[in-house]
């Protein structure tokens, strides 16, 4: 009797993905990523896949929190799963559905994974619509990764993978040999000021008005900038992104109001830029903050505090 079930269990697999109404119900034992899980039915293991979104990769910003996120809400549940396609390896691409909750549109809707907007996802028509609109509304109020920017999407992160070995950038007009421009160059040989005899000391270059410093998405060596006795806040930002735009003025205050700071503004242009390769930056607004002597402080999510705090305590000081 447990093989006649097998085989009809198998059959029932077997019909067409256009066939919706198949659906088969278990608990969930694990949770690989943010979109793949396993479940066991009947003593019988199945994996299933997410449909209609995508997640950070292995590597990005907010992979774990994707992971833990879906386990919080579906492991050791019991779920149903309805199919809409299976995998050459077995595994069923499906939605799943934990008491009539829509798992895969609920994490697009918490924040930890994007609508795969790629045309040869199972979605309906109608489907696409909520999705799309689940994640703008997620992006809109800020929830989970969105909370901090825009963060690399991950088909983007797996092409940039995939050409890992990344191209020698462009040379902008002017730029030299070891990747300096040449007034970089001529202000290098300007900071030392000789005095008497050998003595020599540094002067401390004015704050830069140019903004961007770089052309967009090429590089250009911000660090020629450091070493000038101020904290310096690298900023890596786009046009096209909403949170840049927000805390642009803000960059604009710190750099003007604080004489003892400055920002140093590099666009990246597009995620497949010079500049995102050479300094992996996976999500925009981005933040490197270097001390007075050209030391690295903090970076990335953990520099928004540190900036804050410092900012806070500036004003109450009065410089």
């Amino acid at each position: 009797m447990k093989h006649v079930s097998m085989i009809v269990f198998l059959l029932l697999l077997c019909y067409p993905a256009s066939v919706r109404a198949i659906g088969v119900a278990g608990f969930v034992t694990q949770i690989h990523d943010g979109k793949s899980l396993a479940v066991t039915n009947e003593n019988r293991n199945l994996e299933v896949l997410l449909e209609g979104l995508d997640i950070p990769e292995p590597g990005q910003e907010y992979a774990d929190a994707s992971r833990q996120h879906l386990a919080d809400l579906v492991l050791g549940k019991q779920v149903y799963i309805k199919y809409t396609a299976i995998e050459s390896n077995g595994r069923l691409i499906a939605k799943v559905y934990w008491n009539d909750m829509d798992v895969g549109l609920q994490v697009i809707r918490d924040g930890v994974a994007w609508y795969d907007r790629s045309t040869n996802n199972p979605l309906t028509d109608a489907e696409r619509r909520i999705y799309a609109g689940s994640e703008q509304a997620a992006r809109d109020e800020r929830r989970g990764m969105w909370q901090y920017g825009s963060p690399m999407p991950p088909w983007e992160w797996r092409r940039a993978q995939r050409t890992k070995t990344y191209a020698v950038p462009r040379r902008a007009p002017g730029a030299t040999r070891k990747g300096l421009r040449t007034e970089d160059l001529l202000f290098a040989r300007s900071r030392k000021i000789r005095g008497g005899g050998n003595s020599s000391k540094t002067v401390a270059r004015e704050k830069p008005n140019q903004k961007p410093l770089n052309t967009p998405g090429q590089d250009y060596d911000y660090q020629s900038y450091l070493l000038d006795g101020r904290i310096s806040v690298v900023y890596f930002y786009a046009d096209w992104c909403p949170a840049c735009q927000g805390l642009g003025p803000t960059m604009d205050m710190v750099h003007n109001r604080f004489s003892s700071m400055q920002v140093l503004f590099m666009n990246i242009g597009n995620w497949n830029s010079p500049v995102t390769r050479k300094y992996g930056i996976s999500f925009v607004p981005y933040l490197k903050i270097y001390d007075e002597k050209g030391q690295l402080i903090v970076e990335g999510v953990a520099a928004r505090g540190w900036l804050d705090r410092t900012i806070q305590e500036r004003i109450q000081r009065g410089r």
